[in-house]
């Protein structure tokens, strides 16, 4: 089978190029993959992320996965453009917090660094990242900014903050979300013209098949469940906690700590509450009881229409993303008002730049430079 694999950094630079095309066998597995790719690196250890996680090498290839070799990590950045640790720290605001904790991460002795970042990736590593340091140390809230591109001195590539009831929880916090950042987040740093070497990032060993595995559920459900957000699935007298993927409009994906006994299928519907107080967020219905980890991106939106209207997908479907919800119309009024000076990506807030990806995807808001993006009629 033939798989395209994304480079980055200096792989990038000793290929020439920001992808290969591989031929392997079928029932290849991830070793196989690294080994066609070992001579641009030679004695250096590689990872191979797979639909945006970091595999074993264990894992067993299919046609159609997203693959990337991942060199050693430096930390980093996934906007383009200055960043404010005022703004990050507004996000952070509570009125259960008695403790606020800021980083802010800046180019020090050169005059600049360059980053580089598999940014889809990045984004999500950085966003679980974030959720796990929440769960793990009773934070109220926490944030995390990232910059790519050229970094002059004295100006911020990362900041993150953290809140909690008591400050020993909002610092721990704060500390694990920068450390795992620059040990996990698929990110490069250059100075002076060497890629600055890193740290290999952990992989999870391949599970056994005959192990249950927790469930990836992919659902449509009549409300905004928050990006990245905790919640606690229902099926029958069978839940577990979830993370929560928005994959645009009523699509969601919500990945499952543990197994749910009996497993949801195709059509079954599914109760999502609220953790905490246990109040019904809404009733979703499972569209796919078995689906793989996958960010918002139009081929499968394309996928869950089909299977909401009960059809089956097929490689050649044509189908409009589902219609947008209101708080990606407001935004577009934002971008329509805004003219020819729009917010840049980075000043939006999260739910925000969800909402642009759901406007990116429809046709109604168009890539400018880097970072910035315009209404269509102002293109």
């Amino acid at each position: 089978m033939k798989v395209s694999v994304r480079l980055f950094a200096g792989l990038r630079e000793r290929a020439g190029r920001d992808e290969l095309e591989l031929d392997l066998p079928e029932g290849a597995r991830v070793a196989d993959a690294l080994a066609a790719v070992a001579h641009l690196a030679p004695g250096v250890s590689l990872v191979l992320a797979v639909n945006r996680e970091y595999a074993d090498e264990d894992m067993v290839l299919r046609a159609g996965d997203e693959l990337a070799v991942v060199p050693p990590v430096s930390g980093g950045a996934v906007f383009d453009g200055p960043l404010s640790l005022d703004a990050v720290a507004a996000r952070v605001a509570d009125p259960r917090a008695g403790a606020v904790v800021t980083f802010s991460g800046t180019t020090r002795d050169v005059e600049f660094l360059d980053y580089e970042a598999y940014a889809e990736m990045a984004s999500e590593k950085i966003d679980a990242i974030v959720a796990e340091a929440i769960e793990r140390h009773g934070l109220c809230r926490a944030a995390a900014d990232h910059r790519f591109g050229r970094v002059a001195l004295g100006e911020a590539s990362v900041v993150v903050a953290a809140s909690a009831p008591h400050r020993p929880e909002a610092f721990a916090g704060a500390r694990e979300i920068i450390d795992r950042i620059k040990a996990e987040a698929p990110i490069w740093k250059r100075e002076e013209g060497e890629w600055v070497e890193g740290s290999v990032p952990p992989v999870a060993a391949t599970e056994d098949p005959a192990a249950e595995a927790p469930p990836v559920l992919d659902v449509a459900i009549d409300a905004r469940l928050e990006h990245g957000g905790r919640v606690l699935v229902v099926f029958g007298r069978a839940e577990a906690e979830a993370r929560v993927g928005w994959l645009g409009g009523r699509f969601h994906q919500l990945r499952c700590a543990e197994a749910l006994d009996p497993a949801p299928a195709r059509g079954d519907a599914v109760e999502v509450r609220r953790i905490g107080d246990d109040e019904l967020l809404g009733e979703a219905t499972v569209l796919d009881g078995g689906a793989r980890r996958h960010g918002p991106t139009n081929d499968a939106l394309v996928r869950l229409v089909a299977l909401e209207r009960g059809e089956d997908p097929r490689e050649d479907a044509s189908i409009a993303p589902p219609p947008l919800d209101a708080e990606a119309l407001a935004l577009e009024e934002r971008y329509a008002a805004a003219g020819t000076m729009p917010p840049r990506d980075d000043e939006l807030t999260a739910n925000e730049r969800a909402a642009l990806f759901a406007l990116r995807e429809a046709g109604r808001v168009v890539l400018r430079e880097r970072g910035v993006h315009v209404h269509v009629d102002h293109s």
